[in-house]
């Protein structure tokens, strides 16, 4: 699949590209492209002579036309730099406009030398998107080792490059209509006229909250102003640290203090927000305690139960669904002292508490497509062992974009579970604020047109309490950023139902409608209804 090209050919053509100011080229019926010059890139910086460095888990690629059915070549020329002994282990597939795989291929660029990387398939008619995805980044401080992706050109045989990229919207909104409304059927008196207002959506739209916003020493304007965003803008939460075990037991071993996560839970269930229960445990070894790490296996095991059982039992009929061992992809320290059979205790112990939990694994590195591979042999590991997985979280921090392709790719490779899944921690880090805008609106729309994805959940809101102040979506004096207006512009607008009908002879009509509740006037009279996904369809009747 792999092997190394012409070194003086490959000098040429870069002198040729360059005198033609990079434009795409055709050889001998292959199209050239500078890899600098690809519409589909994720971060990452030119390389000096032309190429792009790829230097975090994402993806290079472009748009292309095939004029007729008929095999594909699709050609990367690239070179990677190794860390801890391992070079890029890269994806190169290709999917067509209604996200369909054409093909793919996943290997390991081994070289530091330019070679070529290349898949074939069959493509139809039209125009399909081709791109090449790192997805193993890695910086070794210690060896001052950093893996990175190089690539030097992207080569098609068989199709032209596409005048235009389609846009997400035009690819989603047609699925978006079909699996996120209903039928809403109304009878009043003939010829009236009937206005249908939506008041809240049935998808979560939520995100993770501060407790210090909710403590009675916090500032009272700025804790206003937070409390009225939060409840103008979401329909369900998450706390962010509130509920971690070194929160809940912050004063010492067998004292659980509940106070703060109590706190925010009872605002949230008054406002009509639902919450998430993030986490039972985090296996990650810097976010375990210092005592938990001094306990024997045995008082560790009887920890770890004691734990389990009293968060879970302590919500029950009130947080649903829980994190059950944040990062499992990323932290063992329980597996690695008690062995794997741990985990099969974990939910065992919780469902011991409460028999209708729902339990999450949740990870990170997931939609950029790094670790969606891991992710899918863990879960299937979990499955194959008995293990109650509820569902599947994506946390969604996104280094400023994605591309599209990939992320519907590893959604769609998680669906194969059958599992709800969640978008749990949603963020867009970079300075470019348009940038911020457009990786949500993505991110958004893709996770609304996917029949698995049953939510999704941003990792903060406001600058001056967020992770990542530059991701939020809120300024410090509680100015909306661009990506705030497309947030609302998308869950308040587009996605929001406000129509008016006029009755038939008979007195009927009908509309499409999110679902959600609903106010429907006519005649002087209204009445609220709640036309849900699970029944698909819902009937008002409103007379004089």
């Amino acid at each position: 699949m792999a092997g190394p090209g012409g070194v003086g050919a490959f000098i040429v053509l870069l002198s040729a590209l360059a005198a033609e100011g990079g434009a795409p080229m055709d050889r001998g019926g292959e199209l050239i492209l500078q890899a600098e010059r690809a519409r589909v890139r994720t971060v990452g910086g030119p390389l000096e002579g032309g190429g792009w460095n790829v230097w975090s888990n994402g993806s290079l690629g472009d748009w292309f036309v095939a004029e007729g059915r008929g095999k594909i070549a699709f050609t990367v020329r690239a070179a990677g730099t190794p860390a801890k002994g391992e070079y890029p282990l890269v994806e190169i597939s290709a999917t067509d406009e209604s996200w369909r795989a054409l093909g793919s291929a996943r290997l390991s660029v081994g070289s530091r030398e330019f070679r070529d990387y290349s898949i074939e398939f069959d493509a139809p008619a039209g125009r399909f998107v081709a791109t090449v995805t790192f997805t193993n980044d890695l910086f070794d401080k210690a060896a001052n080792e950093d893996r990175n992706l190089l690539v030097k050109e992207l080569r098609v045989r068989g199709a032209a490059l596409a005048e235009g990229v389609p846009t997400v919207k035009e690819r989603t909104e047609g699925a978006i209509l079909e699996l996120r409304t209903g039928r809403l059927s109304i009878r009043t008196s003939p010829r009236a006229r009937v206005r249908v207002t939506q008041l809240s959506h049935e998808f979560p739209f939520g995100t993770a909250i501060a407790g210090r916003m909710f403590r009675d020493d916090a500032d009272p304007v700025e804790k206003r102003k937070y409390l009225e965003t939060l409840k103008a803008n979401f329909n369900a939460a998450v706390h962010e640290n509130e509920l971690k075990w070194y929160h809940t037991e912050r004063n010492g071993p067998g004292n659980p203090d509940y106070s703060d996560a109590d706190r925010m839970l009872e605002w949230c269930e008054r406002n009509g927000l639902a919450m998430r229960g993030h986490c039972i445990f985090w296996g990650v070894d810097q976010f375990v305690q210092d005592w938990v790490k001094k306990l024997d296996d045995a008082a560790l095991r009887a920890a770890l139960e004691r734990r389990a059982k009293d968060i879970v039992g302590r919500y029950k009929g009130r947080i649903r669904e829980f994190d059950l061992n944040n990062e499992m992809l990323h932290g063992d320290y329980y597996a690695r002292r008690l062995g794997p059979g741990i985990t099969a205790d974990m939910f065992r112990w919780a469902k011991e508490a409460n028999p209708e939990v729902v339990l999450y694994v949740n990870d990170y590195n997931i939609l950029s497509g790094g670790d969606s591979a891991r992710y899918v042999e863990q879960i299937k590991g979990l499955l194959a062992r008995g293990i109650p997985v509820g569902g599947i979280g994506c946390q969604g921090h996104v280094g400023g974009s994605i591309v599209p392709e990939v992320t519907r790719r590893v959604l769609d490779d998680l669906a194969q579970f059958r599992l709800p899944i969640k978008i749990t921690e949603f963020d867009a880090n970079t300075d470019d604020e348009g940038l911020k805008a457009r990786t949500l609106e993505d991110v958004y729309r893709l996770a609304f047109a996917h029949p698995a994805v049953e939510g999704i959940l941003m990792w903060g809101f406001w600058e001056g309490a967020h992770w990542i102040p530059k991701a939020a979506l809120w300024k410090r004096d509680f100015t909306p950023t661009p990506a705030a207006k497309t947030y609302r512009d998308l869950v308040f607008g587009e996605w929001w139902t406000n129509v008016e009908l006029v009755a038939d002879r008979s007195g009927r009509c009908e509309t499409r409608a999110f679902f959600g509740r609903h106010r429907v006037e006519s005649e002087g009279r209204s009445v609220e209804v709640e036309l849900s996904k699970r029944k698909g369809s819902a009937a008002v009747e409103i007379r004089r």
